[in-house]
């Protein structure tokens, strides 16, 4: 199932039997968990309304995680290009937690709670989990620029999901994607091969190319 058809069922489920009723007070079971206000408010009604949840939880949670990511290879990446990406990092981290605020304050704007649990991140993103301990610069990279790629085919799916019934949201999430998509360039330009250079990252991995992501999101 895709991501945003998996965050839609969930948030179908929240929300029975009638949108507008509340999901129940500490609800911990299932995740993630977006109480509709009963109150009036602005922004998409009915699926229009849960098309938007479904998409802003989802980016919510996979950019907490990149804060946590992008603060803990920030702590502990080593190598020869420990403090370019030691300064990179922190302004990614900048960056991410921006548009997180922005994300979870939208979904309130549109009457539904947000959820940044740590559980919830746990349990829902999809990006897989950082190593622990030093990390190598050449590593770093290569992490970095596949996670950034997963995040913005999720949020590319979330602005369809949401441009016809909430324009606005679908809005917001083209700027989020314009940012990873930023940030995935900036690490992504560091095994960027030219014509004068294969620039395959060998130099900082032990004599090693970097396995890097596809380049074609096809399919």
């Amino acid at each position: 199932m895709r991501p945003i058809a998996a965050a839609l069922s969930v948030i179908l489920i929240l929300a029975s039997p009638a949108l507008g009723q509340t999901a129940s007070p500490g609800a911990t079971g299932t995740f993630p968990t977006n109480s509709v206000s009963d109150r009036e408010h602005g922004g998409p009604q009915g699926r229009a309304q849960q098309a938007s949840i479904a998409a802003l939880q989802q980016t919510l949670t996979e950019l907490q995680q990149l804060q946590l990511q992008t603060k803990q290879a920030h702590w502990n990446v080593s190598g020869t290009l420990f403090y370019p990406l030691h300064e990179l990092l922190q302004d990614h981290y900048e960056g991410v937690a921006k548009y997180a605020d922005e994300v979870a304050e939208r979904l309130l704007a549109i009457g539904v709670s947000s959820d940044g649990r740590a559980n919830t991140i746990v349990r829902t993103s999809r990006i897989p989990e950082y190593p622990g301990g030093f990390v190598d610069d050449a590593q770093v990279i290569a992490t970095f620029a596949r996670n950034y790629r997963i995040v913005s085919d999720e949020v590319g799916q979330g602005i369809k999901a949401t441009e016809d019934g909430d324009p606005t949201t679908s809005n917001l999430l083209q700027e989020v994607q314009h940012a990873i998509d930023k940030y995935q360039w900036q690490m992504r330009a560091m095994v960027q091969p030219t014509p004068t250079d294969p620039n395959s990252g060998a130099d900082l991995n032990g004599g090693r190319p970097i396995a890097m992501p596809a380049g074609s999101r096809d399919g």
